[in-house]
């Protein structure tokens, strides 16, 4: 089989680190993702066309889930953290992990705040188990920091 043929998409999971700190193994990820904010002007004259203008990104909250275990104190321990008045935000890297424990792609995030930790909801007759989701905002996604020769926000790091 060629490399071109494998599927490195079946089996894939998540880890995070904040600020070199490694979170652990998540099972789900959602929410990265960029809106790119855009303005229409109405061309005059013929005014047949109706131009797109780019605008500010925005970044949309990203949320983890996984079920709790011993890693869950070190959430814990970051939002604790994260909780002392006149902390700034942070630099995180989420990595997308094949089977193999090897890196499919890796994002850099900066700007990294919590918006919300939820923890298990426990019932003896739920057979699912108990899980803890992280929501995080940021403010820019970079470049893995490895590949940062066309990242236009290393500067931010």
């Amino acid at each position: 089989m060629s490399d071109q043929t494998k599927d490195t998409v079946v089996g894939i999971y998540f880890s995070l680190e904040i600020d070199g700190t490694d979170l652990g193994i998540f099972d789900t990820c959602s929410g990265l993702g960029i809106e790119i904010e855009t303005e229409q002007r109405q061309e005059g004259g013929v005014g047949i066309f109706v131009h797109q203008l780019p605008g500010r990104f925005k970044y949309t909250n990203l949320q983890v889930t996984r079920p709790i275990g011993p890693n869950t104190a070190k959430t814990m321990a970051w939002l604790n953290k994260m909780s002392i008045p006149g902390i700034k935000p942070t630099s995180a890297r989420l990595s997308a992990l094949a089977p193999d424990g090897s890196i499919v792609f890796a994002w850099s995030l900066v700007g990294v705040i919590p918006v919300r930790w939820t923890g298990p909801e426990f019932s003896s007759s739920d057979p699912r188990p108990a899980t803890e989701t992280l929501e995080m905002a940021y403010s820019a996604i970079m470049l893995d920091p490895s590949d940062t020769k066309d990242d236009i926000f290393k500067s931010l790091a």
